[in-house]
């Protein structure tokens, strides 16, 4: 009889877990390569120590013990929301520390939700993952009975963690299909790809929405970049060749939690199909019309005159519909610009700007 049967599996999983994430680590140092570095403040140091308690306490031993050693897989931006895997999976995943890697990636996003926030989302709603160009989706969403599947995975384990940036929720299996092969991991139905190549032969690069929600999602926006990520699919239908955005953000979506028609609607009303920087739009003619993605509804500029922009040290400022657009530029790439504004904007108002 061996003498170490009475080992429980979790510590077979916490050693072989911890010793694929060493190799993980000495290839990038041998490579030159390094994961982003997590912020060094005590505040943040202190999450993945008491995200790790909590997951010790429900059972995931070996998450438990990955998190404070490699918070730079799950904390490359401000907020996140993590699906644990249970331990016999972990312990499958680590005889490949790279497929390890790239599937606890696929089980985080951008975006920290609550199992209240997942309820909140329509069934079919897409959400990003720290996997590049990798999205999962909500395959079930009942308030009544407090159900969510992510994958037509459930989540059995909601809110194992729940704090300021961070949301931690225990899932039955890895979100990845039974016959499907772990190395590939595979695209859900609402991945899309930011590139394509033209009839003409020349590439065209699209606009990656990916990384707009995450944008979003970084810069305080969240409600507007759920509300994003839910109708994504429908946007994605009518407008699948966008070269560039621009995404006028509220703070404050409240429009996250209406009926899926009105929200693809408000959604698709705060974003043109064209780039626009500060200065192009502060280059525009007044009352100059912008096309929205809403068909029928265009946006105005409006501009402070010369005659009540009495400060001189200000540069002139630029208003949609009326309402100011206090924190342009935000995030500006390739093929997108975010700019913030106060509060949404009103459909009513799309006719005509109010007065400043």
């Amino acid at each position: 009889m061996a003498s170490c049967s009475w080992w429980p599996l979790p510590i077979y999983s916490v050693v072989s877990v911890a010793l694929a994430f060493m190799a993980i680590s000495a290839t990038l140092r041998s490579t030159g390569e390094s994961p982003v570095a997590p912020s060094s403040s005590p505040s943040s140091r202190q999450l993945p120590l008491n995200a790790s308690r909590a997951l010790g306490r429900a059972g995931f031993a070996a998450m438990a013990a990955l998190l404070p050693i490699a918070p730079e897989l799950f904390f490359s931006s401000p907020n996140a929301t993590i699906f644990v895997i249970k331990d016999s999976f972990m312990a499958n995943l680590s005889l490949s520390p790279w497929l390890m890697e790239e599937v606890l990636r696929y089980h985080a996003s951008p975006l920290k939700l609550s199992v209240d926030d997942l309820l909140k989302m329509p069934r079919g709603s897409c959400l990003p993952t720290l996997l590049a160009k990798k999205n999962v989706v909500i395959t079930r969403s009942d308030a009544e009975h407090r159900l969510v599947e992510i994958n037509r995975v459930a989540i059995t384990h909601p809110n194992v963690f729940l704090g300021e940036r961070l949301a931690i929720h225990g899932v039955l299996r890895p979100l990845l299909h039974k016959e499907q092969d772990l190395c590939l991991v595979q695209s859900s139905k609402c991945d899309h790809n930011p590139r394509s190549v033209s009839a003409v032969g020349k590439e065209q690069y699209l606009v990656d929405w990916g990384r707009v929600i995450q944008s979003l999602s970084s810069n305080g926006f969240v409600s507007f970049a759920i509300g994003l990520q839910s109708v994504l699919d429908g946007i994605l239908g009518d407008n699948g060749h966008l070269a560039s955005v621009t995404v006028f953000a509220p703070a404050d979506f409240g429009f996250v939690a209406s009926d899926s028609a009105i929200l693809e609607r408000m959604v698709r009303f705060h974003i043109l199909p064209h780039k626009y920087t500060r200065a192009e739009l502060t280059g525009l003619p007044d009352k100059a019309s912008l096309r929205t993605l809403l068909p029928g509804r265009d946006l105005k500029i409006c501009r402070k005159t010369a005659a009540c922009n009495a400060d001189t040290n200000r540069r002139t400022r630029v208003a949609i519909n009326g309402l100011e657009i206090g924190a342009p530029d935000i995030c500006k790439s390739r093929n997108f610009v975010i700019h913030g504004i106060s509060r949404a904007l009103d459909i009513a108002e799309a006719e005509g700007s109010r007065k400043w």
